[in-house]
């Protein structure tokens, strides 16, 4: 039997409409980090406000590790994501190709 050549390219249409759509959407907003920068209070500055400048300094280092490790967690989830829903559409497109090519048979 063979398969009306003009329905291959509606049907592919078909197939691709809903990610046109997805791609319309806008992006997630994501929030700043909330690290707050400690102001350096000056060469002349007493030992004990270096000191605590310096300490202020690396609790500021450290909460802008702790949100970069935060993103990057979502980032990895996100990419596990996409790369499924690839590879289920790369295996939906063969499915819908070897479909269409038995009824051209």
């Amino acid at each position: 039997m063979m398969f009306p050549r003009f329905l291959v390219p509606l049907a592919f249409a078909a197939m691709l409409a809903p990610t046109a759509s997805a791609q319309s959407t806008a992006p997630p907003t994501v929030a700043p980090h909330g690290c707050t920068k400690p102001t350096f209070p000056g060469k002349s500055a007493t030992d004990v406000k270096i000191r605590r400048w310096s300490a202020d300094y690396k609790d500021y280092t450290e909460c802008l590790k702790a949100y970069v490790g935060e993103r990057n967690a979502v980032i990895d989830v996100n990419a596990k994501a996409a790369n499924a829903a690839v590879a289920e559409f790369n295996t939906s497109v063969k499915e819908y190709n070897d479909t269409i090519k038995s009824l051209q048979d």
